[in-house]
């Protein structure tokens, strides 16, 4: 018969992620923290992921490797997790590693364009076309056409 003389066992891990203790990798630290989010009402980000209906696919609940094989190792510490559509949920194809950049233009509260069969947010078309987003917003707010503000070039001033 063996004791338990205190010593806590490190969890058993086959996917190479966990190393006991509190010590994991990035991408299963964004693994537990999308569950945590889409499940836990305790958790302070809920409202905006379980509370509004943000699920995470069967498969990826249930299995790390599940969820590593789909969205890969994170490519860098400028990443963090991201869902494409934010209407969807962190299911397979919607999934990826972000940018601060991508992610700041992927939000809900942003206001998306469709042009010539691309959707982009103000940003993102502003920098396409080599404006400013200052610029776009005033000539969108001035009530000019989509194709005439993202058309038109920026009028110098003479010096």
């Amino acid at each position: 018969m063996s004791k338990n003389l205190g010593i806590k066992k490190a969890p058993r891990s086959h996917h190479g992620h966990c190393f006991g203790g509190s010590n994991f990798t990035p991408e299963y630290r964004a693994w537990k923290a999308m569950i945590e989010r889409c499940e836990n009402p305790n958790c302070k980000h809920y409202r905006n992921y379980g509370g509004r209906g943000i699920a995470v696919h069967t498969g990826f609940r249930s299995s790390f490797m599940a969820f590593l094989n789909e969205i890969g190792n994170r490519p860098s510490p400028g990443h963090s997790l991201d869902r494409i559509d934010n209407s969807k949920g962190y299911e397979p194809g919607n999934v990826r590693w972000a940018t601060r950049k991508e992610q700041n233009r992927n939000l809900r509260r942003n206001v998306f364009i469709e042009f010539n069969g691309q959707r982009r947010c103000i940003s993102a078309w502003a920098e396409a076309i080599g404006i400013t987003t200052s610029c776009l917003n005033g000539r969108l707010k001035r009530g000019w056409s989509i194709e005439r503000a993202l058309g038109e070039p920026i009028q110098r001033k003479a010096a």
